[in-house]
């Protein structure tokens, strides 16, 4: 199974969930999904703001990444959904959703994947035009 992450589990984002998906997966490209990308304001921490990609039917429309191909998707992916927020122990509607996708590589394959998306409001957000979390945000540079 593979995984495309576009913001805090980035490479250049050195979180420490990020590093965890870099030692439990091999990097497999950096790539493209179709989907528009906003900064969204933390309801619970105003002045707190992440990124969260909305499928789009445009194809202008990207969000900016990189695919990993997971050693073991059944032990890791629970750990992520919790850090996403969509684990079981969660009230629904969850903020973000693990949704299969495709994602273009930069060679243009074109692999299914899975990632977390965002399900929530947009009215507090701002759009990204870019695609690229690392243009916008200072602390995933």
């Amino acid at each position: 199974m593979h995984l495309f992450v576009y913001g805090t589990l980035l490479t250049v984002a050195d979180h420490p969930m990020g590093r965890k998906l870099h030692e439990a997966a091999d990097f497999v490209g950096s790539g493209w999904i179709r989907a528009c990308l906003y900064h969204i304001e933390d309801p619970e921490e105003p002045g707190n703001r992440y990124p969260g990609a909305v499928p789009s039917g445009y194809d202008d429309d990207r969000v900016y990444g990189e695919l990993y191909a997971l050693h073991d998707a059944e032990a890791l992916l629970p750990a992520f959904d919790r850090y996403e927020a969509c684990d079981p122990s969660r009230p629904e509607p969850h903020e973000f959703q693990r949704r299969e996708i495709p994602v273009t590589l930069e060679d243009a394959r074109v692999i299914p994947a899975v990632s977390y998306l965002y399900a929530w409001d947009l009215s507090r957000a701002a759009r990204i035009p870019s695609g690229r979390i690392t243009e916008a945000m200072p602390s995933a540079r």
